[in-house]
C-alpha cells in the first residue's frame, strides 16, 4: 500500500512534521511505501490545485492522509473540493485539529476517516485493512461517518515509545529547510505535559483519552520519553546524512521533566553528537541541577515560557500559575551559568488589559532574555480557554477562518481601540522593551513609543517601522548600547550583542 501524506503549512515557516515523520517510518516498517506533499511557500510549494492534482495522480496514492492544524483547515477544505474529481481512494484527517474536532472533520465532503490521538497503529490497521477490502469502520482510533451517524471508535491507550522505530526525518527536504531553520534541526524525544494550561491542546487531549480510551489511562501514561540510547542514535543517524546542521532543537513542551530521564539522554547525547542544543522548558520545573545537567550535555539556549507578566493572567486566564519569581530564579540561574535565553509570550487574551500586556513587556526588560518572542493568542477549539472566549462571545469566526497561522493577529472581539494597541505592540514590543530596559539607550526609544501610541490607525498603517527600527538600532550598536532589535520575523527580536547572532 502506498499513503501520500499531505502537510499544510501555508503562510508559516517549514519544519519538520514529526507526528508525520513517525507514522511514516511505522508504515514503513510493515513494508508500506509513503511519500510527502509539503504545502508552504518557502519550499516553493504555495496551495496550488493543479499541481496538487498532477502530483497526487503521478504518486497514485492507495491513502491521502491530511495532516491538520486549525488555521490550515480552510486549505485542506479547498483541495477537498475537487480531489474527488480526479481522486477515488481513502482520504483520512489526522493531526491536533481532527483529534480536537473529529465530528467537523467528518463533515468535509470527501473525508472517509478522521485517527483520534495517536495514529501509529491504527494508520497500519487501517492500510492492511484497505490493501485486504476490508471494512475499517471498526478500527481502534480511526472515527467515520456512516449517514447521519460518526462511529466513535474506542482509543487504544498510549504507546510506549520504545517501541517505535526512528523518525523517517529524510521524507522531508531537509537540505532545503535547514536553511531556512538556520541549520538547526528540529526533533522531540518525548509526547505528553504535565501541565494543564488552557490555552493548549494537552487537557482537552486528555479528556478525550478519558472518555473513548477502552482502559483508563492518566498522566503518567500520557507523559513518555523515548529510549535515551536510541534516541541520541536517531539524531546522530540524521546529523551524519546532513552534515551541515549546527543545533540540535528539542521542541518538547518541557524537556526537562524528568530530571533522572534528563541526565540519561544528556548523557548519551553528549556522547553521539555532541552539538549545541536547545529546548523548550517551563520556569517552574527548573533548577539548578537541570541547569547543570544541560550545560554539560552542550545546551547553549534555554527557551522559556514566560506567556504573560500577569500574575492574574496567568492564573485565572491561563490555568498556569508560574509565579513571577519562579521566571526570576530560572534567569539568574541561567546568568550565572553563562547560558543563553529565550522567552517566549503571548499577548492579547481574554480579559487581558493593556497595563497586564505591559506588565508582560516589563518582566521581560527586567529579566533581559537574548532572544524574545511575543506572540498574539488564538483560541484553539475546544481547548479550555476557547469555551471561555466563547461564553463571552469574543471570537470573531469569520477573523478566526482567515488567518493562516495562529500568530497572525487576534481573532477576538475586542474594542477598536485596544485592537490598534496590540497592532502596535505585536510590531514593535522590541521598542517597548527598550524603553523599560533603563540604560542610556531607554530616553530615545520612550519618545518613539509615545509617538506610536499616539498615532491613529490610519497613521500606523503608513509607518515604515522597519527603516525606523533599523535606523535607530544602528545608532544604539554604534555607541555600543544594549538594545533589542526585530530578528526573522515580526515576533521575534534579539538582544544586541548577542552570541545568537554569531
Amino acid at each position: 500500500m502506498k499513503v501520500l501524506f499531505i502537510n499544510f503549512n501555508i503562510g508559516s515557516t517549514p519544519g519538520i512534521n514529526n507526528g508525520i515523520a513517525c507514522l511514516s517510518a511505522v508504515l514503513k516498517e510493515r513494508n508500506h511505501r509513503t511519500a510527502l506533499i509539503f504545502l508552504c511557500e518557502q519550499l516553493g510549494y504555495g496551495f496550488d490545485p493543479d499541481r496538487i492534482r498532477k502530483d497526487i495522480l503521478s504518486e497514485a496514492p492507495d491513502i491521502i492522509g491530511l495532516s491538520l492544524i486549525e488555521t490550515q483547515l480552510k486549505y485542506a477544505k479547498a483541495l477537498m473540493k475537487g480531489l474527488r474529481e480526479y481522486y477515488k481512494g481513502l482520504v483520512v484527517c489526522g493531526g491536533p485539529y481532527p483529534t480536537m474536532d473529529p465530528e467537523g472533520c467528518l463533515e468535509i465532503d470527501g473525508v472517509d476517516a478522521v485517527c483520534v490521538g495517536e495514529g501509529e497503529d491504527a494508520l497500519v490497521e487501517l492500510a492492511e485493512a484497505v490493501e485486504s477490502g476490508k471494512r475499517y469502520d471498526g478500527i481502534r482510533n480511526i472515527w467515520v461517518r456512516r449517514g447521519n451517524t460518526v462511529i466513535k471508535n474506542k482509543l487504544r491507550p498510549f504507546k510506549s515509545l520504545y517501541d517505535l522505530p526512528p523518525d523517517d526525518k529524510e521524507l522531508f527536504d531537509l537540505d532545503r529547510i535547514l536553511p531556512l531553520k538556520n541549520y538547526q534541526l528540529e526533533t522531540m524525544i518525548g509526547r505528553g505535559c504535565v501541565y494543564q494550561c488552557s490555552y493548549c491542546i494537552n487537557d482537552s487531549y486528555m479528556k478525550k483519552y478519558r472518555d473513548f480510551c477502552e482502559r483508563r489511562v492518566g498522566l503518567n501514561d500520557y507523559v513518555r520519553f523515548k529510549d535515551a540510547v536510541k534516541a541520541a542514535a536517531e539524531i546522530k543517524d540524521t546529523v551524519s546524512k546532513h552534515p551541515q546542521v549546527k543545533k540540535i532543537a528539542f521542541i518538547d513542551d518541557n524537556f526537562i521533566t524528568d530530571e533522572k530521564y534528563l541526565a540519561k539522554l544528556c548523557g548519551e547525547y553528549k556522547k553521539a553528537v555532541g552539538l549545541p542544543f536547545m529546548c523548550n522548558v517551563n520556569p517552574a520545573s527548573y533548577n539548578e541541577r537541570k541547569a547543570r545537567i544541560l550545560k554539560e550535555a552542550g545546551c547553549d539556549d534555554v527557551r522559556f515560557g514566560i506567556e504573560s507578566g500577569s500574575e492574574r493572567v496567568k492564573k485565572e486566564v491561563m490555568k498556569r500559575p508560574v509565579p513571577n519569581r519562579s521566571v526570576l530564579e530560572a534567569f539568574r540561574i541561567n546568568k550565572e551559568l553563562d547560558m543563553m535565553t529565550s522567552s517566549f509570550n503571548m499577548i492579547g487574551l481574554p480579559t487581558e488589559t493593556k497595563e497586564e500586556v505591559l506588565e508582560t513587556l516589563k518582566l521581560n526588560a527586567q529579566i533581559m532574555p537574548d532572544t524574545v518572542k511575543v506572540m498574539t493568542f488564538y483560541p484553539f477549539k475546544n481547548t479550555p480557554i476557547y469555551g471561555f472566549c466563547e461564553g463571552l462571545g469574543l471570537i470573531d469566526t469569520q477573523a478566526k477562518e482567515e488567518l493562516d497561522n495562529y500568530d497572525s493577529f487576534t481573532c477576538l472581539k475586542f474594542p477598536e481601540e485596544y485592537r490598534l494597541f496590540l497592532r502596535k505592540v505585536q510590531v514593535c514590543f522590541n521598542w517597548y522593551l527598550n524603553s523599560m530596559i533603563g540604560n542610556e539607550a531607554s530616553g530615545a526609544y520612550r519618545e518613539l513609543v509615545e509617538k506610536v501610541e499616539g498615532m491613529s490607525g490610519a497613521e500606523w498603517d503608513g509607518y515604515d517601522f522597519c527603516a525606523e527600527d533599523s535606523r535607530i538600532s544602528g545608532m544604539m550598536k554604534a555607541d555600543k548600547l544594549a538594545h533589542y532589535t526585530k530578528y526573522m520575523n515580526r515576533s521575534l527580536a534579539v538582544k544586541w550583542p548577542s552570541r545568537h547572532l554569531e
